[in-house]
């Protein structure tokens, strides 16, 4: 069936349902039906509909990270999450929340900082971190530099409401932090780029805000010197919340929050790991703090997701060094200490393939995390054929028509498509 029109979707959907076109210059097609649920059974109603009609849907927040990941073959209409905004329950003592999908991350921060006696929030750090949402943080596992301590949505998800396709509504998890009752089906939707179910609302971790912060800089240095100094650093009895290295710049960048004796003691023993390796005071800090801000997203450029043995460090340091020479967008935010961050190379095929087939020779994956829809599917495949089999599986089981996202989990594991998928037409 032809994708709907939107004053055909607001009729089917009934009244109170906001249901307008595509804005110009949203990336998505001109007069598309994009509706915007303000709750859980608005969204149920949406997908029975898409579902007995064949409607492709695309999941959207707020769209700052609608270029992970391999291109959607077809999309009927665009479910934005954004009306389910609300914070449905904060308990400070208990170090959680409750909130709606299409809340942006910002906004968390600021309701979650102000309950009275309690300095608590998400420790999440994505690119766009200002417009962000908290299901667009599901879809994406997008996080930043305090990945190295705090861990990516998976780690703070403690558990999420959903609806499948055929409108069902569904719940995992729960409200604690410890959580071992039924399956983990929330880590399966955190990744999932939208193609499973449509998350609505999600129960999070917090953390305290630390009283103080103190950063280390190690500047001017080769790729045997940096990656030496991450060796050291994982073995001291220190516990950073960012360890960055910064290429093809020879910089790496440690920040430690805690106490303010706590965090000055600490980072005392961290430049004690290189002679070269200074405490900044709080200009230099902020000065380094900003050129940590949004890199390697800052300027144009394909930007891909790349994780690394921790013993190929020095490899892909030299890799990035060496990438550099040839062109000068090229720039690595590197978590030293656990072996992950994000890379920017020109668009260019040959420079994505290239930069692959280097990272998975050291034993690596890379994902594609920015770039123009042709090259959105060219990240690594998982080593396991059986990864792809299982995860067609679990799509076929939660969405046997292929109504969410067509086409974009093939793409990640390069698996066919169910023959359901074909009867839903387009």
């Amino acid at each position: 069936m032809s994708a709907p029109r939107p004053t055909e979707l607001a009729q089917l959907a009934g009244a109170g349902l906001e249901v307008t076109e595509s804005p110009p210059g949203s990336g998505l097609p001109d007069g598309l039906a994009l509706a915007r649920p303000r709750s859980e059974e608005e969204v149920s109603v949406l997908m029975r509909l898409a579902t007995q009609h064949g409607w492709a849907v695309t999941v959207r927040g707020q769209g700052t990270k609608s270029a992970w990941g391999p291109d959607v073959e077809r999309c009927d209409l665009v479910l934005d999450t954004t009306g389910l905004n609300q914070l449905v329950e904060h308990e400070p003592g208990d170090l959680i929340c409750v909130a709606g999908a299409g809340m942006r991350l910002s906004e968390l921060q600021e309701l979650t900082s102000r309950a009275h006696g309690y300095r608590q929030r998400l420790m999440l750090d994505p690119p766009g971190s200002d417009a962000a949402t908290l299901g667009g943080l599901v879809a994406t596992r997008a996080a930043g530099p305090l990945r190295t301590r705090y861990g990516t949505m998976r780690d703070l998800l403690l558990g999420a409401r959903f609806v499948l396709a055929d409108g069902t509504i569904a719940k995992t998890g729960g409200k604690v932090v410890k959580n071992v009752a039924g399956y983990d089906l929330d880590k399966l939707l955190v990744g999932s780029l939208g193609t499973l179910a449509v998350v609505v609302e999600v129960a999070l971790r917090l953390h305290p805000q630390a009283e103080a912060r103190e950063s280390v800089l190690l500047e001017g240095v080769d790729s045997a010197t940096a990656a030496k100094f991450l060796i050291a650093l994982r073995a001291a009895p220190a516990v950073p919340s960012v360890a960055e290295a910064l290429w093809p710049e020879g910089a790496v960048l440690v920040q430690i929050d805690g106490t303010r004796d706590g965090a000055i003691r600490q980072a005392e023993l961290v430049a004690e790991l290189d002679p070269r390796a200074r405490v900044l005071d709080l200009a230099e800090a902020s000065y380094w703090e900003e050129v940590l801000r949004n890199r390697p997203w800052d300027r144009p450029g394909v930007v891909l997701g790349v994780s690394v043995p921790l013993s190929a460090t020095r490899a892909v340091l030299d890799l990035v060094a060496d990438t550099a020479i040839q062109e000068h967008a090229v720039a690595l935010s590197l978590r030293g200490t656990i072996g992950c961050g994000e890379l920017r190379v020109a668009a260019s095929s040959d420079k994505v393939e290239g930069v692959r087939r280097e990272v998975e020779r050291l034993g690596g994956q890379v994902e594609v995390h920015r770039a123009e829809p042709e090259l959105r599917g060219l990240g690594s495949r998982p080593r396991d054929p059986l990864a792809g089999e299982l995860m067609a599986a679990v799509k076929q089981a939660l969405d046997p028509g292929h109504i969410l996202a067509p086409g974009r989990l093939e793409g990640l594991y390069q698996t066919a498509a169910s023959p359901i998928a074909g009867a839903a037409g387009g």
